[in-house]
């Protein structure tokens, strides 16, 4: 504790002799701090706000066409819009800033500071501010003027011109389309005359997949007729082929069912031909009725009865052969299809790829289509939008503050710099107390000095008389009255300026 006192001590003594330092530091830096912010030149802003109907002025081409613009984007286009390089030329020439560039190389930093300067701000979606700073209020007030005429003047013009441009660039893009798509037709054209067999078709599966699926179905049908045949040769089997009528009644005739059959031949060659499955039936149950003999001839009465030909028995012997045929007619069939699909199945095997390629020039071709049919519906869009603005009024601007010459500056804050200037010359003073003292390099009693390692014989005492109350009362209010006068001069300084603001 006592150590830690000797070192405020200390730093207090060191404090005090270098007391006139820090006052004079403060005060210079107020001074020159307070002078600098009295030159400093006024700044006067000039603003009007103008009501502009975003969706006519700003995008008239792109409604319907492009995502819709948020509030960011439409406000960097009309940014664009108001400052580009000619509308700043023309209003450094309608203004007096032309004064103030006499060379190409002043006119060029003007522009570009001019660009900076002149500030469009969104407070909603269709009302925009525009504003601009200068030292000069009356030129502030006429270069915002200058910035809405020449928008007002230009609009017109730059609607036609927006909308030719538009018109060429979408013609560019459409015969660009129109190309890259013949180039496509022209590629899938290829491959589908190269591997029509491969490709898929309408319900997306390919040749070698449709023909496993007629084969399948074709061998499922030829078993279910051969199970069929089993089961009508299974009840041929157990069918007599003759029965006994009663009373001479016989219950079929045979002739009449040959007569038949061939009437039915005869129809069906008439429209067919000889190789036709139908017709290679019937012609096989002509020839079966025709090798049946005879019926044996009738008993008499008498006898009670007589045998004949078993109509049932000839009905199955009918569908027997009618499922023969039928079933040679499946075999022919499932013996091409194995044989298209094994051939397809090689092809497959030996181009595994294709069926990529050809998703690839699909996806491809589906996507220069969508961005084609896009653009020409875009195109008719502008088409229709053009022709009802032409009806319309070309600038949908009102202003609903006009620019006027301000009679305040905005800036510089002089009342706020002067707060600063304060705080700094504070921290001034108070920076060049510490410095001297870290640069202090003097003994203040016998400790720091063995604190060296040297012998140390004794100290003197101070052989002068301490100051009295009163002249350390006179320094201290020396010390007091020149921090006071940096007050009340502080005080009259921010007054000043306030004044000024």
């Amino acid at each position: 504790m006592g150590s830690l006192q000797e070192l405020f001590a200390r730093y207090g003594v060191l404090v005090w002799r270098k007391r006139w330092y820090a006052v004079a530091a403060a005060w210079a830096f107020c001074l020159l701090g307070w002078i600098m912010i009295a030159s400093l030149p006024n700044q006067y802003e000039a603003t009007a706000r103008v009501y502009i109907d975003a969706d006519a002025v700003l995008t008239p081409l792109l409604r319907g066409i492009a995502v819709d613009s948020s509030l960011t984007d439409q406000l960097d286009l009309l940014q664009h819009m108001l400052l580009s390089r000619p509308n700043l030329e023309r209003i450094i020439d309608k203004t007096d800033l032309q004064y103030g560039a006499t060379t190409a190389t002043e006119k060029e930093r003007l522009v570009e500071a001019l660009e900076r300067s002149v500030k469009v701000i969104a407070q909603t979606k269709n009302i925009f501010s525009i504003s601009f700073r200068n030292q000069s209020p009356q030129l502030a007030a006429d270069v915002v003027q200058a910035v809405l005429a020449s928008f007002v003047e230009n609009k017109a013009g730059n609607n036609k011109t927006d909308i030719e441009n538009a018109q060429t660039f979408l013609d560019s893009q459409i015969d660009l389309y129109e190309k890259q798509l013949r180039e496509a037709e022209e590629k899938r054209a290829v491959f589908k005359k190269k591997y029509i067999e491969l490709i898929p078709g309408e319900n997306g599966e390919n040749r070698v997949e449709q023909a496993r699926g007629q084969l399948q179905n074709l061998t499922g049908q030829l078993a279910d007729l051969r199970a069929r045949r089993i089961l009508i040769a299974n009840e041929l089997t157990h069918t007599d082929a003759l029965t006994v009528t009663e009373n001479g009644v016989a219950a079929g005739d045979p002739n009449t069912d040959l007569r038949a059959a061939e009437e039915r031949l005869r129809n069906l060659k008439q429209i067919y031909t000889d190789a036709y499955p139908d017709v290679i039936t019937q012609q096989r149950i002509v020839d079966s009725l025709r090798s049946q003999p005879p019926p044996p001839s009738a008993a008499p009465a008498t006898t009670g009865g007589r045998s004949v030909p078993n109509p049932v028995y000839e009905q199955l012997k009918l569908r027997l052969i009618d499922v023969d045929s039928q079933i040679d007619s499946l075999v022919r069939q499932v013996t091409d299809a194995q044989h298209d699909f094994d051939r397809l199945n090689n092809i497959a095997r030996g181009a595994p790829e294709l069926e990529a390629q050809y998703t690839n020039l699909n996806r491809d071709y589906d996507v220069l289509r969508k961005n084609y049919d896009e653009l020409l519906a875009r195109r008719e869009e502008m088409r229709i939008g053009n022709a009802a603005q032409i009806r319309a009024s070309n600038v949908k601007m009102v202003i609903i503050d006009p620019p006027v010459a301000p009679r305040l500056p905005v800036a510089p804050n002089r009342v706020l710099l002067a707060f600063g200037v304060m705080l700094g010359a504070l921290g001034a003073g108070g920076g060049l107390v510490v410095a001297q003292i870290a640069l202090d390099q003097s003994f203040h009693n016998l400790v720091e000095l063995r604190a060296m390692g040297l012998p140390v014989i004794g100290s003197i005492s101070l052989a002068v008389l301490p100051p009295s109350l009163g002249e350390r009362v006179r320094k201290a209010a020396a010390v007091g009255g020149a921090l006071v006068g940096l007050g009340l001069l502080f005080m009259g300084v921010l007054a000043y300026f306030y004044r000024l603001t």
